[in-house]
């Protein structure tokens, strides 16, 4: 439902520290990326290299933890707790509140890797099986589904736990990654450390979503310039990226009431429709047996596939595909933790987690059921030589072709295009929005960032994709970002100390003293001096 007209948005102040030097920082890392991408590549790749396979070992067992934990704490007392005051509401219906976490957390890269993914573990399985063998077949969907799944999905839910718990349960109006390592770094997030931290995070944002940019646009082209019989060219990645851009950009300049949220629903509805019509449409028993064989791999194998790093064998599997995903994931944790954070007032920790972990990974599992399971078929199948159209044409050539053999494909491709860019704007709307709060003193309870800052960071996001697109250094930058996650898992980690350091202090009393904290009469013993001064400060 849409609540804007119920009450006044305001307008929260900007931080120009934050601001400007987010945008300072950006073009001064982004741009000699870009421009000298040769050079940087030798460079790039050996710390790629290191942060993949000698620092393997770091990213599984810390996201394997993540994931632990977020059960413990859904099963545990505090999974109970109300994200908000006793009285306080949700803002947002169910359906809505979950179209804006599922498709505020991934973009039209699902359907693009949906399609992409299964060839490769079909031509280049785990565990040393035959390439393109039956048993290859039974891990082809489970891998893909494992990598949008629930560790993933379990560091979007430690950021976003730490955010909802700051900012509605403490009632500190500060949602921005700094103020949430209080429990930990205390009044150093009063100073420059915290100003850097929400720099960082948002530098790191533009990179990691002018990279998918970058690699989505090239899909839309490619499909459009196959269904239109006209040449794919550099002109008509850009018309697509300025057409992309127009669309989450007007959304993130609405808001998230009028914009974000109607986005959502629009494109939760039409997602549906068009995943039924391919399960249907297609090899429904092959795919739903094929899903179903998968899904029994993927959980009698979970911590083995999430702990899997293949020391003797070295076949680079986990390294190139599980720590890539979970250094990438890592990236994108700070912007949806804070979104989720937003728009989740009302809802208990326990509802957080299911939905984040639970409706997310059976959504993701969804277009693997259609787009993945399809593709398997045409290889093995139809005998179609999917593995040569990936390896000679790119990985647009084979979402082309999978659409191209769809029946009633002169009406669907029109309409997958249209639902396609829908879908990716309701990710990168709220990635601007967030920057934008990011970027403000502090957001209090129906306030919003300012609505040029929201439209200035979806066009700093269209200049970053037209720019790689441009020279060609989609992969420098890509890796780069993937760099980035390094010291942003830190940050999750102190985020997870500070919000068990928080439950305990706020909810490891008796019922009635925790009760206490619920109806607001115990407050927390931050200094927070300095954040009320810098509030009143005019932008």
């Amino acid at each position: 439902m849409d609540n804007s007209k119920n009450f006044q948005i305001e307008i929260a102040k900007i931080n120009p520290t934050v601001f400007w030097g987010s945008v300072i920082i950006c073009l001064i890392f982004y741009a000699p990326m870009a421009i000298f991408q040769t050079e940087a590549q030798a460079i790039v790749n050996k710390l790629m290299t290191g942060i993949t396979r000698s620092l393997d070992w770091m990213w599984l067992l810390a996201c394997t933890a993540g994931f632990v934990f977020m059960v413990w704490i859904a099963v545990s007392r505090y999974g109970n707790v109300k994200l908000g005051g006793k009285e306080d509401k949700p803002e947002f219906s169910m359906f809505t509140w979950l179209a804006m976490l599922f498709f505020g957390g991934v973009g039209s890269s699902l359907v693009y890797w949906a399609c992409l993914e299964p060839i490769w573990y079909l031509w280049y399985p785990p565990f040393g099986l035959e390439a393109f063998s039956a048993e290859a077949a039974g891990w082809s969907l489970a891998y893909g589904i494992f990598h949008w799944g629930f560790t993933p999905y379990a560091l979007y839910g430690v950021a976003a736990l730490a955010f909802s718990y700051s900012y509605h349960v403490r009632k500190k109006p500060y949602l921005y990654p700094s103020y949430a390592c209080r429990g930990v770094l205390g009044k150093a997030v009063d100073g420059w450390i915290g100003k850097a931290i929400d720099i960082f995070v948002i530098v790191g944002l533009v990179g990691g979503v002018g990279t998918a940019l970058g690699v989505n646009i090239p899909m839309y082209s490619a499909i459009a310039a196959d269904y239109l019989n006209v040449p794919d060219t550099m002109g008509l990645k850009i018309l697509f990226a300025v057409l992309l851009t127009s669309i989450f950009g007007y959304s993130a300049y609405k808001g998230l009431y009028s914009g974000i949220a109607k986005l959502s629903e629009i494109c939760a509805k039409g997602i549906f429709a068009l995943v039924v019509f391919i399960l249907i449409a297609g090899p429904t028993f092959f795919s739903l047996s094929l899903y179903t064989e998968n899904l029994g791999n993927l959980f009698n194998n979970v911590f083995k596939m999430n702990l899997y790093t293949d020391p003797i064998g070295k076949s680079g599997f986990p390294q190139d595909w599980t720590v890539f995903y979970w250094a990438w994931w890592i990236a994108w944790a700070m912007y949806m933790g804070l979104f989720i954070a937003r728009i989740s007032k009302g809802r208990t920790i326990r509802q957080v987690v299911s939905a984040v972990m639970v409706v997310g990974t059976a959504a993701c599992s969804v277009f693997y059921l259609t787009f993945g399971s399809y593709v398997v078929d045409l290889k093995l199948n139809k005998g179609v030589p999917m593995d040569e159209i990936l390896a000679n044409m790119g990985g647009p050539a084979v979402v082309v072709e999978v659409l191209n053999r769809l029946p009633l494909a002169v009406v669907i491709i029109p309409i997958f295009l249209v639902l396609m860019l829908i879908f990716q704007a309701t990710s990168f709307d709220s990635n601007a929005y967030t920057m934008a709060m990011i970027g403000c003193y502090r957001i209090q309870d129906r306030q919003e960032p300012p609505k040029w800052s929201r439209f200035f960071w979806a066009v700093m996001l269209l200049f970053v994709a037209i720019a790689l697109m441009l020279v060609g250094g989609l992969k420098v930058v890509q890796l780069s970002s993937v760099l980035t996650s390094v010291p942003v898992l830190f940050i999750l980690i102190i985020l997870t100390i500070s919000l068990v350091k928080w439950l305990k202090e706020d909810f490891g009393g008796t019922p009635e003293e925790n009760m206490l904290v619920l109806e607001g009469v115990v407050e927390d013993n931050d200094t927070v001096e300095s954040f009320e001064k810098d509030s009143t400060i005019k932008a």
